[in-house]
């Protein structure tokens, strides 16, 4: 889900017919630098099983999130917008410490390619790196980054998850 004070317009919830259902919107919203195009994703985890084949077949960890890799390759490659943000659950710390394979840490890596900058790739919760991140592309910058917490006051988790967030500006406008 995507949220703006103003409309969205050219709403798209499929991305590339190769995408699963579901993990995937984007949309352009007015800001104050003008039209920002805003995707969400949600990259499946490395034990993720739809449906279809959770009766039917037994699939290899990660293959599920290379698949869909490989589509938000295709449709970043197409994506001509000025002003690109991509935000959401990307299942995957950047660097070092990943414990995806190998490919897919590639794989991730050209999905965005030298276009776009993975700007939470160094946040930290509680001694644990982000897999929800946000990248943009080089026309913006990130001025400020922090993390939302995601403990409740009763210890309890609001969910496995900490929330990113960044402030994002022109990177024209000084």
């Amino acid at each position: 889900m995507l949220w703006s004070r103003e409309p969205w317009e050219l709403v798209d919830d499929v991305g590339v017919e190769s995408m699963p259902p579901g993990r995937f919107v984007s949309g352009v919203t007015q800001t104050s630098m003008g039209e920002v195009t805003v995707v969400g994703i949600c990259i499946p985890w490395h034990a993720s099983r739809t449906e279809k084949w959770r009766r039917c077949e037994r699939k290899k960890p990660w293959k599920d999130h290379g698949q869909y890799l490989a589509g938000l390759t295709e449709y970043l490659e197409q994506a001509s917008a000025e002003r690109l943000i991509v935000t959401g659950d990307f299942n995957q710390i950047i660097g070092a410490d990943s414990r995806a394979p190998r490919d897919l840490r590639s794989a991730l890596e050209k999905a965005f390619g030298q276009r776009l900058t993975i700007v939470t790739s160094a946040l930290t919760f509680n001694d644990r790196k982000a897999i929800d991140h946000i990248a943009r592309s080089d026309d913006l910058e990130a001025e400020s980054l922090d993390v939302v917490s995601n403990d409740k006051d009763d210890g309890k988790k609001l969910s496995d998850h900490f929330g990113v967030v960044a402030n994002v500006t022109n990177r024209h406008i000084r």
